[in-house]
């Protein structure tokens, strides 16, 4: 199996990064973190898993978490690399942990598959990802407010990736312990979005 991979960057394309290694031009599919990470010509290092094509990842808690995304059936490489293309690492667990799967919705990806990630996922990466523990717990007090707000960015022209960001964000500079209604997270993430 291959973990590692180091070459020079040929070409930068929307989803996949082209590296010589070795002499060998190898497509990878790569997350979101890595593909910011590629300069044309310049020499890039990544973690690395090849199932049929080979997936690029910055660090191995992203490669992780891209393993763990493969433990559920219906999920294959290309549509768990999509998710950490979307969306970064803390906002896929935090989403499975609490059972968000609305905070989950990227192109190729629906509900139905969505909530079946959060279900079977939810007790390993608790595990796993030891660092997340008690999500689960406000998550379930969050999920409602969550969901709407998601809907009511996404309503506004914003997107997915946007909007989840904007949540994350809102909640984590008031703290674990900020009582949130729906108008305020609402308004909070409204006024992050406009101000980026």
């Amino acid at each position: 199996m291959i973990n590692t991979l180091r070459g020079k960057v040929l070409s930068i394309g929307e989803e996949s990064i082209t590296l010589e290694v070795a002499g060998f031009g190898l497509e990878v599919f790569a997350t979101r973190s890595l593909m910011s990470q590629a300069e044309l010509s310049e020499e890039l290092f990544c973690y690395a898993y090849m199932q049929i094509s080979l997936f690029g990842f910055s660090d191995e808690r992203e490669r992780l978490l891209f393993f763990e995304l493969l433990q559920v059936k219906t999920v294959g490489g290309k549509l768990a690399v999509t998710l950490l293309r979307h969306l970064d690492t803390d906002q896929i667990l935090k989403a499975i942990a609490s059972g968000s799967s609305a905070m989950l919705t990227v192109p190729g990806l629906g509900a139905k598959r969505a909530e079946r990630i959060c279900f079977e996922l939810k007790n390993r990466i608790a595990k796993k990802f030891s660092e997340i523990a008690g999500v689960g717990e406000q998550g379930s007090k969050d999920r409602a407010s969550d969901s709407f707000v998601l809907e009511a960015l996404t309503g506004l022209g914003f997107t997915q990736g946007e909007a989840v960001r904007a949540i994350s964000r809102a909640r984590a500079e008031a703290g674990p312990d900020a009582s949130w209604t729906e108008e305020d997270l609402l308004k909070t993430s409204l006024s992050l979005l406009r101000r980026n």
